[in-house]
């Protein structure tokens, strides 16, 4: 196969411009103390064209647990009159390049035990949510991640497709979001064309697996960061193969980057007929990508900087291009803005007068919306505050100021949907935000979205981490932990309060075990369900209603509210009330007092309120009103732990079936599993540890068939597995009993050249133990082996091979031989050989290049010709090199030697096992 030079170009981040991008000093971290991944945690990582092609569930590492199974929830007819700007067409949409958690690029987990992991927030504004970098590939060692060097000087592999994180899916589809996974293009030493392969019938296989995981795994679709060049022999085979997806209903953004004729990477202030025939071309049989996004110079007329920030002739330019190509600016043009580098003082021009993207005359966006990088609300906190070093955002004392950072970045740097006008010379230094002159918010050009419909919803203002866990009011679980997938629908206005008074301050309440900073002087108390609380305090001298949520509820004769609060201030004659705008009266507000709700409390309480009268109408918006009644109420407080609405029904459901330990390993981490039911019934599962003196313990939850505990206290003797239906109630519990008598302890494994040494503590029960040893990346033979107990060791030889993944499950027998418990341990064959090279030399033009090996765990390549050393032409940190790193060096742009010469190639493994050398003679 032919393939051409390339260049080595960046593996983290999108070069979306002629000049070079800002690098934040607060890049990915890893995560710290107990909240570092452990040896069997489910985590994601990246994938090369060779791994896709050979892709299958069964020996790809954690699939099975990675998955995402929430359906992507339908959202709600647009309701103007209720909009916080009625004028603002719903039609426009947004695209969210970000990341999940904190973007770590040794990959994710879907939940842990740490409170200082970035949680979104901003469902309601977004279409799509996807990351443009990728993740490295398996096995890569993380001691080879320096997060203190520079991401040009790591010298590990990405792969050239990233999955989305699954928690994250299961949220963005909980909020009628899609989830976007990235294919980028390139990765260095991955030349683009190894995606392209066709068989002898003209199909993709590459293409074919990547509709394949997106099924399997439960996610959209992909954006395809296009960052090189490509032959103009293949580009009818690229648009081919990006419409082989599409045509399987996977959703595709194109990163608007190379044209149609020389296939030439050129960065355009708009969009031109050379590169919207990326999105359809007629001659290839329509539709090539669902949507472009438009690289960002679109904001300045001469192409970069400081132009006349009201000359709109880039963006009509891209307009009249895609109504001449067939295109709907509003569906499939994304007008790129450039986040992380312009943030809220403009320092980009993309984000600088983002105004020029608005119709003169209807005030609306004449085209859709996607940013780069939002996620810098956290990752640059520390460089906006001063001192790149000091890694507050992983502080749990400073996730206030990222939450605020946040509202300011979607919601108006005043946090008010309803002023999203420009704050000249309006700064937030507590927050790290020296100038906010020239951001306006997400929600300026982009209407709030919701799928609260039907007639009963319910949240507990949880936003999906904390700093313990609750159960109705009390701490359930003392450690502290993020999981997307437990956050509820969060608020659609953050925060939108009417009143002639002073507002009072809204924030999310995660008690007094993390610091909340000078703004708020609310006393922290809690959640009442999962991690946080609403609060609301302050000065309440004037009437204020919160609004909450935007909505499509149907009122029945039966329907009922609750609101369960816990009143924190003083006695007073102060009145809660539920706020209910109906979609017949959009412009008038009906308040429902909550009786006696002046007075303070001793902890949570909940109120009832009869809805009967309101039957058969529609509730478009859902609030709350706090009303003084005629007094001044100084530091006035009270906490927000669930809204419900209802219908009548019971909607408790049945309880799991199908659950029991699939895997118990000796690092006290287990796998429970179960049989999922559909989520019309069921919304999430929670599961329970049952403790030795009687107190029960929440452990986590998921909608799901499998859930990871990563710390099984040794005080458990039970697990509870309940079912959640939409209304909140739960089932009763699925009980798995454990007993900590029989299980087995001080397990021991090390891999040899021979198979494994094994050893265990003598005071396990039984008479024999038997060994069941198998593996999972697709090696079929299994072994058994049963032993006396007493031995307290054993050998078990087995072939051994290249670094194979196993499972060694270790059971106690009783005399009659039936398994009393069983013990899993994971781990890896000892790696003792590296796999030989297994391709070939190309020679392109005047070049010479190596093929990509196959193998999964190379990471140094020696290349002689004729028995000289062949060395890279770039050195690593300034050292050259005699060997070429994998995900460095390119593998090609070398001398083409003379016909007849010798090349060798040998392959060192992660391990420094050396491969045999190959022998290629030139022709």
């Amino acid at each position: 196969m032919k393939k051409r030079k390339l260049a080595l170009l960046s593996a983290l981040v999108m070069t979306l411009s002629t000049p070079p991008l800002h690098v934040f000093a607060g890049d990915a971290m890893p995560p710290t103390g107990d909240a570092v991944f452990k040896k069997n945690q489910p985590v994601t990582h990246g994938y090369r064209a060779v791994d896709i092609e050979n892709w299958n569930p069964e020996t790809d590492p954690d699939a099975e647990r990675l998955r995402a199974h929430v359906p992507l929830q339908t959202r709600n007819q647009s309701f103007a009159p209720t909009q916080a700007n009625p004028k603002l067409s719903p039609e426009t949409e947004f695209f969210n390049l970000t990341g999940d958690y904190d973007n770590y690029f040794f990959g994710s987990t879907p939940y842990n035990n740490e409170f200082s992991n970035y949680l979104f927030n901003f469902w309601q504004y977004t279409d799509y949510y996807g990351g443009w970098h990728g993740t490295a590939t398996e096995d890569v060692p993380s001691n080879l991640y320096d997060p203190n060097e520079s991401w040009e000087k790591r010298a590990f592999e990405f792969g050239i497709v990233d999955l989305p994180n699954p928690a994250y899916t299961n949220a963005a589809h909980k909020n009628g979001v899609k989830s976007v996974g990235c294919i980028f293009i390139p990765r260095g030493g991955q030349p683009y064309d190894l995606l392209l392969r066709q068989r002898e019938d003209g199909t993709f296989p590459v293409a074919e697996k990547l509709i394949e995981m997106k099924e399997y795994f439960g996610f959209d679709g992909y954006f395809i960061n296009q960052e090189t060049s490509i032959k103009p022999e293949h580009i009818k085979k690229y648009k081919a193969f990006t419409k082989t997806l599409i045509d399987a209903g996977v959703y595709t953004q194109w990163y608007d980057t190379v044209d149609d004729k020389q296939g030439k990477l050129t960065y355009q202030p708009s969009l031109i007929p050379s590169h919207s025939s990326f999105v359809r071309d007629d001659e290839m049989g329509g539709t090539i990508n669902n949507s472009v996004f438009m690289n960002y110079n679109w904001n300045s007329p001469d192409g970069w900087n400081n132009g006349d920030s009201t000359d709109q002739k880039y963006i009509k330019k891209t307009v009249e291009e895609a109504k001449q190509r067939g295109i709907d600016p509003l569906k499939t043009v994304f007008s790129g803005v450039e986040a992380g580098m312009g943030s809220f003082g403009g320092s980009h021009n993309s984000t600088r007068n983002m105004d020029i993207i608005l119709d003169q005359e209807t005030g609306n966006p004449l085209t859709s919306i996607a940013t780069l990088g939002g996620n810098f609300v956290q990752h640059a906190l520390d460089e906006h505050l001063g001192d790149p070093s000091k890694n507050l955002r992983g502080d749990d004392d400073h996730q206030w100021m990222i939450a605020e950072r946040e509202r300011m970045w979607y919601t108006g740097v005043k946090i008010d949907p309803t002023d999203t006008e420009e704050q000249k010379g309006y700064a937030r230094p507590d927050v790290g935000v020296k100038d906010a002159s020239e951001w306006t918010g997400i929600s300026r050009y982009i209407t709030e979205r919701s799928v609260i419909n039907e007639s009963t919803f319910v949240t507990n203002f949880n936003t999906g981490h904390g700093m313990k866990y609750y159960m109705n009011g009390k701490v359930s679980n003392d450690e502290e932990w993020s999981n997307i997938n437990l956050q509820d629908i969060l608020p659609t206005w953050q925060w939108w309060i009417d009143t002639e008074g002073a507002k009072l301050q809204a924030d999310f309440d995660y008690g007094d075990a993390v610091e909340n900073g000078d703004k708020f002087t609310y006393r922290p108390i809690g959640g009442y369900r999962g991690g946080s609380s609403l609060v609301l305090n302050g000065s309440l001298d004037a009437k204020n209603f919160l609004r909450l949520y935007k909505t499509d509820l149907d009122v029945k004769n039966t329907t009922t509210a609750s609101i369960t609060y816990n009143k924190t201030s003083a006695d007073d004659r102060s009145e809660i009330q539920l706020g209910v705008i109906f979609k017949d009266a959009p412009d008038q507000v009906e308040y429902i007092a909550v009786p006696n709700s002046g007075e303070k409390t001793k902890g949570y309480v909940t109120a009832k309120l009869d809805l009967s009268a309101y039957a058969n109408r529609e509730i478009a918006v859902l609030g709350l009103a706090f009303d003084p009644k005629g007094e001044s109420v100084q530091d006035y407080q009270v906490n927000i732990g669930e809204l419900k609405l209802t219908d009548g029904q019971d909607y408790t459901p049945s309880t799991p079936s199908g659950n029991e330990v699939k895997n118990r390993f000796d690092t006290n981490e287990i796998n429970v599993v179960w049989n999922r039911e559909d989520y019309s019934k069921v919304k999430q599962y929670h599961l329970y540890a049952q403790l030795n003196n009687g107190k029960e313990e929440f452990l986590g939850g998921v909608y799901g068939d499998n859930f990871y505990v990563k710390n099984l206290d040794k005080h458990v003797v039970a697990l509870k597995l309940t079912a959640v239906g939409p209304d909140n109630t739960e089932s009763e519990p699925a009980i798995i009993s454990l007993n900590r008598k029989d299980f087995i302890s001080n397990v021991k494994v090390k891999e040899n050249s021979e198979g494994l040494d094994i050893t265990w503590g003598k005071e396990n029960r039984g008479s024999k133990i038997r060994f069941d040893l198998s593996f999972t990346d697709g090696r079929q033979d299994t072994y058994t082996k049963t032993v006396d107990k007493n031995l307290a060791s054993t050998q078990f030889e087995v072939p051994v091979k290249d670094d194979d993944r196993y499972l060694l499950k270790i059971s106690n027998l009783d005399s009659t031989g039936k398994a009393i418990d069983t013990v899993s341990y994971a781990g890896k064959m000892k790696d003792i050989y590296s796999e030989p090279f297994d391709g070939s030399y190309y020679i392109d033009g005047s070049t010479l290049g190596i093929d990509v090996p196959s193998s999964k765990d190379w990471w140094h390549m020696y290349i002689t010709i004729n028995g000289e050393a062949v060395k890279p032409k770039k050195d690593y940190n300034g050292t050259t090199t005699d060997y070429f790193i994998r995900g460095y060096h390119d593998l090609n742009g070398l001398a083409v030697p003379k016909q007849g010469s010798v090349i060798g190639i040998t392959l060192e493994d992660y391990m420094g096992n050396m491969s045999e050398v190959k022998h290629i003679t030139v022709n």
